[in-house]
């Protein structure tokens, strides 16, 4: 019987040091050179040996990518996960899905996976997204593409050039949703859903003001409601929204952040005695399984998940195949889905212009 390969955890109980204080030591961190002593003799007697790469990761027996996802239950993310997991299979790989809670640090996402040391990584959502101290966030990205390949889908983060990253343009969808409805007559269009403590939402944020210059539109900060990202948020956002508001200044449409936002719109909406399109329009962004079900049918971006999931693990397997990560960055068109609740079935509707 083969003996058990000695773990992370083993070095720490012979070193007498922490597991974190082992991961800084094997990955150049910043320990004392004593718990560096200390962790190096250890694993010399323990036999340790991390290897950050494999040589040959195709035949190994039991080699595995991590993917470090946001939620598993948001439908983007669960069917990012779908590519993520049928072109892991196609290749061979096998696969850890990893999701945490809200507020969990870069550092910790950094930790864990040092201590596991699989062939390469993938992240998506909010260890790139979201960052309280976006200095921590850099150096925990520094120090696992020091150790493996590694993939990040989402906007660019500074000083991470070497990273593999997959850029979906957050802003795409909001000038293509804007161009839409001013396409259609709305010149009196909010914004709901998001907050500024994530990069993807106040990009979207910012792109909304400059389609709101550009087609000379209403321009009220009221318009904007910056509640979340689920469909509370929706529900939230359209009942401060129009509460706020006389009935002549209602918006005529909505931009959601993303679908489940809109569907709590919607909801709100019909709660209020209004309908959708015929008092509102209504776009979201996901192109989510449920929105061609719900009534009206909504219209959204389709950010294309499936595919910037399967094609995200494809360059890992390029990297990890090369020994070494390689520095590409990839951008995918979002897609317009015209649906009934824009009012596009209508046919092209004049609003007077706000003041």
């Amino acid at each position: 019987m083969n003996e058990k390969q000695p773990t992370i955890v083993d070095v720490a109980r012979e070193a007498g040091v922490s597991i974190a204080t082992v991961s800084r030591a094997m990955t150049g961190g910043s320990v004392s050179s004593v718990s560096r002593r200390k962790v190096e003799a250890a694993a010399e007697r323990l036999n340790y040996r991390p290897g950050y790469y494999r040589s040959d990761p195709i035949k190994e027996a039991k080699h595995f990518i991590a993917a470090v996802l946001s939620s598993q239950t948001n439908p983007y993310y669960a069917a990012m996960c779908e590519g993520i997991t049928a072109e892991a299979a196609r290749s061979g790989y096998k696969l850890l899905v990893f999701s945490y809670p809200e507020g969990t640090s870069c550092e910790t996402v950094a930790a864990d996976l040092l201590d596991l040391r699989p062939a390469g990584a993938l992240l998506a959502g909010f260890p790139t997204e979201r960052s309280v101290n976006p200095e921590t966030t850099r150096a925990s990205l520094m120090r696992i593409q020091e150790a493996m390949p590694l993939v990040a889908i989402g906007p660019p983060v500074e000083g991470i050039e070497c990273a593999r990253q997959t850029l979906p343009d957050p802003s795409q969808c909001v000038r293509k949703a804007m161009a839409h409805l001013c396409m259609l007559g709305h010149r009196r269009i909010a914004f709901v859903g998001g907050d500024r403590s994530a990069r993807f939402s106040t990009i979207r944020e910012n792109a909304y003001y400059e389609e709101v210059q550009r087609y000379s539109c209403r321009r009220d900060p009221m318009y904007v409601m910056l509640t979340g990202t689920n469909v509370q948020a929706g529900e939230l956002g359209v009942s401060i929204l129009l509460g706020n508001h006389a009935r002549e200044d209602h918006p005529t449409a909505i931009f959601a952040i993303n679908d489940l936002v809109a569907l709590g719109a919607m909801r709100q909406l019909h709660r209020m005695g209004l309908s959708v399109p015929g008092d509102m329009a209504l776009v979201g962004c996901d192109n989510a399984f449920f929105t061609q079900y719900l009534t009206p049918s909504l219209t959204t971006i389709d950010l294309h998940p499936y595919e910037h999931g399967r094609s995200a693990v494809a360059e890992l397997i390029m990297s990890i195949s090369a020994g070494k990560p390689i520095a590409f960055n990839q951008s995918f068109e979002s897609t317009l889905i015209v649906r009934e609740s824009c009012g596009a079935a209508l046919g092209v509707r004049t609003f007077e212009d706000a003041p």
